[in-house]
């Protein structure tokens, strides 16, 4: 935990290293001293169907979902986001000044109760 679940607009401007942008953002979360990068899992989705608005094709948008077990407080929350977000404004400089690009962070709990994990050991 967390998942952090990246989704984009297949229109962008930038193409960044997709591998280079999980491990800032997976650097980014374990310094926040919150998280052990063994328990953070992370994936890009590329949306060719979407529409922004009035469907204009100079909008765009990169949204971060970063999924935690419930109970941290608020502020916690806040926090994470407010980290993270730099990390993929830094990512997109092209779309941000070419574009009418949303950039976004949101952090959303799953239900601890009803979360489930199996992890296999190999060998």
């Amino acid at each position: 935990m967390p998942h952090c679940i990246l989704d984009v607009s297949d229109n962008l401007l930038d193409s960044p290293d997709w591998q280079d942008l999980l491990g800032a953002i997976h650097r980014t979360l374990v310094g926040t001293e919150l998280f052990s990068e063994t328990d953070i899992k992370s994936r890009v989705i590329r949306h060719d169907t979407f529409r922004v608005a009035d469907g204009a094709p100079d909008r765009a948008f990169v949204t971060l979902e970063v999924q935690v077990l419930e109970g941290r407080p608020d502020e916690v929350k806040a926090r994470i986001s407010d980290v993270l977000l730099p990390v993929l404004t830094g990512a997109f400089p092209r779309s941000a000044t070419g574009m009418k690009l949303n950039i976004t962070v949101q952090v959303s709990e799953l239900h601890r109760l009803s979360y489930r994990r199996h992890q296999s050991q190999p060998g």
